[in-house]
Order: C-alpha cells, then structure tokens, then sequence
C-alpha cells in the first residue's frame, strides 16, 4: 500500500472484489498523488459502505474488513439497539484498508474489541479526528503496525488492552493532537517502534504499561508537546533508544519506571524544556549513552535512581541549564565520563549520591557545576581529565563519605571545594587552575596537590579558614604556593592564617625547609595585620616603630631564626660597621684605644686601623679586654657592640641549632 502521497481519488465500480478469503460486491479504485499532482501509484480494494458494514455484522455476528475501503463509516445503527455502554465488535480485523471520512470524525469510542487478533495493519485512516476512546481490545495480539493515521486528532484516552501485545510499529501520524492518556496496558508488549508522530502534542499522561516491555525505538516525536507525565512504565525493559524529540518540551514528571531497565541511548532532543523532576528510575539500568539533549532546560530534580547503574557517557548537554536537585543515586551511582554539559548551569544542590561511584573523567563544560550541601556514601568521585578550563565547579559544603576523591589531571577556571568536609584521601592534582579555593574546609586525611609527574599551573589558591587535621600535600616552590596567597583578594590576616596552617602542615608531614619559607611570611603577614591593627587604633607612630623595629631585628638580620647563614652575615657586617666607627672615631674625633701592656714605641703595637678591627673583634664576641681597651665615648659604643655581638650570637646559635636538630 502506498503510504508516503499527498492526496488521493477515489472510482467506485460494480465489479465484485475477491482477495484471499474476501469478496466485496464493489471495487474501489485508489489512485495516489504527490502534492504536484503527480501520480505515484494506482491499487485496487473492495468497497464497504455502511449498508454492507450492518448486513455483515447482522449476518456474521462478527466484523471483518480486510483490503477494503470504507466510507463514511459509523455505528450509530449498533449504538441505537443495545442498552449497554460498549458496543461490542467480536472477530474484528481491518488490515490493510483505507477508513475513509473525509472531513468528518472516525468514531470507535466504547467499543469493545474481542478477536484472538485485531488487525488493523496497514491501514489508512482519514478523517478529522479517528476516536478509540474508553474502547476495550481484547486480543492476544492488537496490531496498528505500518497504520496511517491522515488525521488532525487521534484520540486513544481511557482505553485498554488486555494481556496481549499492543503494537504501532512504523506508524506514521499526521500534524495534530495524539491523545493516548489514563490507557490501561496489561502484560504484553507495547512497541511504537520507529513511528513518526509528526508535529503536534503526543500526550500519554497517567498511562499504565503495566508489566510488560515498552519500546519507542527510533520513534520520532515531531515539534509539538511530549508529556509521559505520571506514566507507570513495565517492569520489563523500556527503550527509547534512537528515538527523536522535536523542539517541544518533554515531559516525564513523576513517571514510575518500576525495576526494568531504562534505555534512552542515542536520543535526539529538541531545544524545549526536558522535565524528569520527582521521576522514579527504579532498580534497574538507566542508559541515557550517547544522548544529545540540546539546548534548554534539563532537570532531574527530585528523582530516584535506585540500585542499578546511571550511564550518562557521551551525552551532549546544550546551552540551557542541568538540575540534578534533591536527586537521589541509591547505590547504583552515576557514570557521566565524556559528557560534555554545554554551557549551561549544572547543579547537584542537596543530592545524595549513595554509594556507587560517581564519574566525571573527562567531561568538559563552558558554564558553571555547582554540588551543594550534597552527600557522598562509599563510591569512587572521579574527575579526573576533566576539561573544565573555561567553567567555575563550587563544591560546596559537601560530606564526601568515604570513597577515593580524584581531580588528576583536570583543568578549571574556578575549583571551590569550601565549607567541605574531607574525610578521606583526595587527589586534588589538577593540571590547571585559575582559582583554588579551599577555604573552610576540614581536612581529616590527606589532602594531595603535589603531582609528581607534571607542575600544576594555579593562579591563586586560598586555604583561609581550614581546619587541618590531616595532611596537605603541596610543594611549596612548584606550586609557587607563596606567591598564590599574595595575589588573593583576600584581608592580611587570612593571609597570615593561611602561612600558619602551612608552616604547621610542613612540621607535621617533616618538610621542614618548606616550613621555614611558610613560618617567614607568617611572621610578616602577622607583622603587617599588627601594624593595620595599631593604626586603626590611631597608634600611627608607635605602630610604624614597632614594625620597624620587628622588621630589622627578626626578619632582616636572620629571617625569624630561620636562616644562620643570613644571621652570620649580619653578624659580619655588624662587625665593620663598628670597626669603621673606630677608625672614625680615632681619625677624626681624637679618640684613641690605649694599650695597657706596651709602650708606644713598642714594635708590638698595632697601626690605628689594626687597633680597630682587633678591638672590636674581642668587643664584639666578648672575649674581654686585655692588651687595649676603650677611652672616652668608644666606651659607650664598646659596650653597645658587645651587646649588640651577644645577641647575634645567641641568634646565630638558635637558628643553626634549629637548622641542625631538624
């Protein structure tokens, strides 16, 4: 039968009509046109009126309409003579033959189908609106495969079927309203395989599919509406897969998809609104593999994924945002390697992720991912090779549980784990980072951001308010850590808190040189929010004092007992400084430094500049006068080198011991 044609004509004739079993006493002659009147193909049937439709039931009990055209049909006689509400229509099979209504309305609503199978394969219907409304089929098999539906509205509400399969495989609809809403499936197959249900609503809202298998394989939804809405799906498999949606919003809120498993592999969405919110996937597998949602609105609020896998991989997300809000992932976890979210908005706000594991390896999105106050059981989080270089991830205020945490290798603009709770080892060994922040997290293991294979290359990272309790592994001159708190946009004290948590995190995990470098710019950040806390106090010169004093003293003589080297050098310099104040002091200032064992003219007796670098060597590491002492004001300056020398050496043997002990 030709099924792809714009319009067609019809010639009754009187010759009878016999096919197989089927005599008809009128000949229809079908002739089918493209839209440029072009004849596409010419086909015989046999005719059936209404007046043949009565005898036949009359005589036979029974309705059989096989390769036949039917016009203006109705069963207003059948409807006029029986008292209950169904009309009943036993034996009844139409394949193959074209209903023919041109204009008007195709009523089979309240008809109760009985046959062991009701055929109406290959049949065309045209006609305003064809109407099986609150119609029973009773049958092993009930088939609309390869049917034609020419109408502008195809109403199938409140039917039923019984226990056999119910099939519309390669269907093809016309632009306008499919009602298949509160039908009630039995135990068989339902397959709307590859059927193309052109523009216009498709509404299946509140159907029941019982517990059979349901597939809408290749199935192609047109522009308009699609609302699956409430559906209670079978236990058995219910596929999707290939299945095309136009650019009309999509919905199977609060669907019911019980245990079975849940195919949408490779489906095509359009740009409208995609709605799973409060949708029960049940406990088995739920592939959405390969799946194309375009742009618009996705959203996964409130659903529950039970105890089987969630395959997400290679789907493609557009532009709109993703919401995965309240969505609970039981045990089965969520496997979303090399989807590519778009660039939208991605949000995993109060979801509980149970214990399966969760994989973002190699993902890539352009907007923003943001899990918040969300819940992590046993599983693996994996992220790693994530392409996130041009997107913000916060992860916020989110108890990770206990499983392994991996970023290797991943690339972020923003990486935000703040307020989280870091229980376990976790591999934060991104490749590249704008912003790291880390900030009021609690760190109870290992916190590892020291790759060993590759230098990380992060702009800024922020570790203000942490509670460490574990461990931070970061190299301090790699990672450029010093450098990464400066450029923060953040006050000196929680700059100074943060070189804190560091010095201490290198004591504990023994890398004590990198302790050294955290602890000297503590100290100066701590000197700095001192001097920002005396000001505000209006302290402003006694501020500026101590600043100075603490910065001569602790940290450019010797870099806070850190660094023995510098204090000797200090040591030395301090050294010529006195002796060139004697040697001033003896050319200019009529000073002299007497000898108390040798005459003048003893040969024993050094030059003046010989006089002041021996003198101010035992001065300066109080050795004790012996052969000169000081006269005059070099008493006073004596005295203040020897202090001065003490001091230094007590810090030279601090910070040398410091350095020897660890």
């Amino acid at each position: 039968m030709q099924r792809l044609f714009s319009y067609f004509e019809v010639d009754i004739i009187n010759d009878k009509y016999e096919y197989k079993d089927f005599i008809y006493p009128k000949t229809a002659i079908i002739k089918y046109f493209s839209s440029k009147k072009k004849l596409l193909s010419e086909e015989k049937k046999g005719f059936a009126d209404n007046e043949y439709i009565e005898d036949y039931i009359t005589s036979n009990n029974e309705l059989q309409l096989d390769y036949c055209l039917i016009e203006h049909y109705n069963l207003n006689f059948l409807k006029s003579k029986i008292l209950e509400k169904k009309i009943i229509l036993s034996n009844f099979s139409a394949s193959n033959s074209i209903f023919y209504n041109k204009n008007e309305n195709l009523d089979f609503s309240n008809v109760l189908f009985e046959s062991k199978k009701i055929n109406f394969k290959n049949t065309i219907f045209c006609c305003n609106t064809i109407d099986f409304s609150n119609s029973s089929f009773f049958a092993e098999e009930t088939d609309f495969s390869d049917t034609l539906f020419r109408c502008k509205n195809v109403n199938f509400s409140k039917s039923s079927f019984s226990e056999g399969n119910v099939t519309f495989k390669n269907a093809i609809f016309s632009d306008g309203h499919k009602d298949f809403q509160n039908i009630e499936f039995q135990h068989g197959k339902v397959l709307f395989i590859n059927v193309d249900f052109n523009s216009g609503d498709v509404l299946f809202t509140d159907t029941n599919f019982s517990s059979g298998s349901n597939s809408f394989k290749v199935a192609n939804f047109g522009k308009g509406k699609v609302d699956f809405s409430r559906v209670k799906f079978g236990k058995d498999e219910t596929s999707f897969e290939k299945a095309i949606f136009g650019d009309g919003d999509v919905s199977f809120r609060s669907a019911d998809f019980q245990n079975g498993k849940v195919s949408f592999t490779s489906v095509e969405f359009g740009k409208g609104k995609k709605s799973f919110i409060n949708t029960n996937f049940g406990n088995g597998n739920i592939y959405f593999k390969n799946t194309n949602f375009a742009n618009g609105t996705v959203s996964f609020r409130l659903s529950i994924f039970g105890q089987g896998t969630c395959d997400f991989h290679f789907c493609e997300f557009g532009k709109g945002n993703i919401q995965f809000d309240r969505t609970k992932f039981i045990n089965g976890g969520i496997n979303l390697k090399a989807a590519d979210f778009g660039e939208g908005k991605v949000s995993f706000n109060k979801t509980y992720f149970g214990d399966g594991d969760i994989n973002f390896e190699g993902t890539t999105l352009s907007g923003e991912l943001i899990i918040k106050d969300s819940v992590f059981g046993k599983g693996e989080f994996n992220f790693k090779e994530a392409n996130f270089q041009n997107a913000d991830v916060k992860i916020i205020n989110v108890d990770f549980g206990i499983g392994k945490i991996s970023f290797h290798k991943s690339c972020f603009r923003i990486l935000s784990l703040s307020s989280s709770q870091l229980d376990n080892y976790f591999n934060l060994q991104v490749s590249e980072c704008k912003t790291l922040d880390l900030s009021h997290t609690v760190v109870k293991y290992i916190l590892d951001i020291n790759p060993p294979d590759f230098d990380p290359k992060i702009e800024a990272i922020d570790f203000s308010g942490m509670r460490l309790l574990g461990r931070i592994y970061i190299d301090w001159r790699r990672t450029n850590v010093k450098e990464l708190i400066y450029s923060q946009n953040t006050t000196i004290k929680s700059k100074e808190e943060q070189f804190r948590i560091l010095k201490e995190n290198y004591n504990l995990i023994g890398q004590y040189s990198y302790e050294d470098e955290a602890y000297v710019e503590f100290k100066r950040t701590e000197a700095n929010a001192h001097l920002e806390e005396d000001i505000n106090k209006n302290q402003k010169i006694l501020a500026y004092v101590k600043y100075v004093f603490k910065w001569l003293i602790f940290d450019k003589m010797g870099k806070f007992a850190t660094d023995p080297l510098r204090v000797l050098f200090t040591m030395l310099v301090t050294y010529l400084l006195f002796t060139f104040m004697y040697i001033m002091l003896a050319k200019f200032g009529d000073v002299h430094i007497v000898s108390s064992l040798f005459p003048p003219d003893d040969p024993k007796v050094l030059n003046p500049i010989g006089k002041a670098f021996y003198h101010s060597a035992i001065t300066f590491l109080t050795i004790g006068y012996g052969d000169y002492y000081p006269d005059g004001i070099s008493r006073w300056i004596s005295s203040i080198e020897g202090f001065v020398g003490l001091f230094l050496m007590s810090y030279f043997t601090v910070a040398f011991v410091r350095k020897i002990l660890r």
